[in-house]
């Protein structure tokens, strides 16, 4: 058995179990402990079953190299999670807007006092 197939899991567990922590912690939500953990169940299960997966994964895609659908499939991911945190970006600008103008309208109108 290769090195990897016991430290990626291992890897996997440890940041499973921190990102429960975090959660208790009040640091994350259930959703985000939920999607961060199910990422983390797959790349430990990639580590240990990458054959199975990949050729299941190519299958179910219509995709002939396994590697190719890994590929595909993992730049998909990071497409999503760069638009979910564009997302995040986008409308936290907009608190931090509306933010700054509430305290420049408040510190007008005491200056106008």
């Amino acid at each position: 058995m290769a090195a990897y197939k016991i430290i990626v899991p291992l890897i996997a567990l440890m940041f499973i179990a921190a990102t429960v922590w975090f959660q208790r912690t009040g640091r994350i939500s259930m959703l985000q402990t939920i999607f961060l953990s199910l990422i983390w169940i797959s790349i430990g299960a990639i580590a240990l079953f990458p054959d199975y997966i990949s050729v299941n994964l190519a299958k179910i895609f219509g995709i002939k190299s396994n590697i190719n659908a890994l590929l595909f499939i993992s730049l998909g991911v990071l497409f999503l999670l760069f638009l979910r945190l564009s997302f995040q970006l986008e409308s936290q600008n907009k608190r931090i807007t509306e933010l700054v103008r509430k305290l420049a309208l408040e510190e007008d109108s005491k200056k106008r006092l």
